[in-house]
């Protein structure tokens, strides 16, 4: 298990070392000029080069390479060319936002998928299954931002049943006190009720145009695992003793499928994490992903090449995990040296 665990740290930092490379080179080929973005169109030539050479934009792809990796190494993500503060401290002020939204758009996405996955295996061929892999195509193939705007038509402006995308609380509403950055845990741990209510009510927006999007993939997920297992030997066995469909589903397909669902709702939480640019900017929502949308318009490459950093290094680290979860419980894999 050690040599297991040491291959895939070791795989990991390759990746990472890998990802900082790609992010890098890309943001450096993207253009605009976030030096002349900041100090606006009044601005003098001298003073865009004298600003692009304090944050060493003037200097050498190579050195520049260097000097970022450097600093990246000690935990330092640069500073924002557009705002001057440290990206680091903004992105991770961000991150909490960020998390409370992926957080309910996965219990989403298993609300909705998981049942409609279950029905659509079980019923393999028949009007249920047909209507589940609509289901899937449908949800996979519309635009969240199509989708947001559906919702908020729907949802706030026409039956006043939800509150507008103007962000986690009502306007002039304090937030909780400070212990995670997620409103609805913080107010819940300050016994404030009435806060995590309000922040439930602005929360379900944003969550369902996320989540119904990533429940479209649960169902494909959740159906596989259970027809995959549908022509195992020992469910074959079951049948053939006469055991109830029912009792074979939940008994034996789903009890032995749970292990690759599991892992596949994993893949689903990362992808939420950094798949919510657009959404967070229709909601007015201030996590990380807004953050970078404003940082495109503003031709900001700090925040860019830290916000895909971070975001690849969760992915990272939420696939190791996941991969020493499945190693640890079925140890065939670990045997084998890799997860199909």
């Amino acid at each position: 298990m050690t040599r297991y665990v040491l291959r895939r740290l070791g795989i990991s930092a390759l990746t990472v070392l890998g990802l900082v490379l790609v992010v890098f080179l890309v943001t450096r080929i993207l253009p605009g000029d976030a030096a002349a973005a900041r100090l606006g169109p009044e601005a003098s030539a001298d003073d865009i080069a004298a600003l692009r050479a304090s944050y060493g934009l003037d200097d050498p792809l190579l050195v520049q390479l260097k000097d970022y990796l450097v600093r990246l190494a000690q935990g330092d993500l640069g500073q924002a060319v557009s705002t001057g503060r440290d990206v680091g401290t903004e992105l991770f002020a961000r991150l909490p936002a960020t998390i409370e939204l992926a957080l309910a758009a996965l219990l989403v996405a298993v609300v909705i998928g998981v049942p409609v996955g279950v029905l659509a295996a079980a019923h393999r061929g028949r009007t249920a299954d047909a209507v589940g892999r609509v289901y899937a195509v449908l949800g996979s193939s519309m635009a969240p931002f199509w989708l947001g705007l559906l919702l908020i038509f729907g949802l706030f402006s026409t039956a006043r049943l939800l509150p507008g995308p103007i962000g986690r609380l009502p306007v002039g509403t304090p937030p909780p006190p400070d212990v995670t950055g997620m409103y609805v845990l913080d107010a819940l741990l300050a016994g404030d009720p009435a806060t995590a209510g309000q922040a439930v009510r602005y929360l379900v927006l944003p969550a369902l145009t996320l989540g119904i999007g990533a429940s479209a993939a649960v169902v494909k997920m959740v159906r596989s695992a259970l027809i995959a297992t549908a022509g195992t030997g020992y469910v074959r066995t079951a049948r053939a003793f006469g055991v109830a469909p029912r009792t074979v589903l939940w008994r034996d397909q789903m009890r032995n499928a749970m292990l690759q669902i599991l892992t596949s709702l994993g893949l689903v939480f990362s992808f939420l994490l950094g798949g919510n640019v657009i959404v967070e900017q229709l909601f007015s929502w201030p996590g990380m992903g807004r953050l970078a949308y404003d940082a495109v318009r503003a031709n900001d490459l700090e925040i860019l090449q830290g916000y895909a950093i971070v975001i690849g290094i969760l992915y990272i680290a939420l696939n190791v995990l996941i991969d020493l979860a499945y190693g640890l419980i079925d140890p065939r894999i670990r045997l084998g040296g890799a997860r199909a």
